[in-house]
């Protein structure tokens, strides 16, 4: 059973290579969930928003009448 060792330059190559593909997936995935929770938060504030607005003319109508 004789086992071909790979070079110590080509291992470090291709240690190097995966850590860079790691963070490049690992920027992609925090991108990806930053862009996610931040059209969440806009979402929220906008029927928020909304729901402020109507209670806000319901409010005014009953005032005003």
């Amino acid at each position: 059973m004789s086992e071909e060792r790979p070079e110590p330059h080509q291992s470090r190559t291709n240690a190097f290579g995966r850590h860079a593909l790691a963070a490049l997936i690992l920027l992609v995935c925090a991108y990806l969930l930053f862009h996610l929770l931040f059209h969440l938060v806009i979402f929220v504030a906008t029927i928020a928003a909304v729901v402020v607005a109507i209670i806000g003319a319901i409010w005014a109508i009953r005032v005003l009448f």
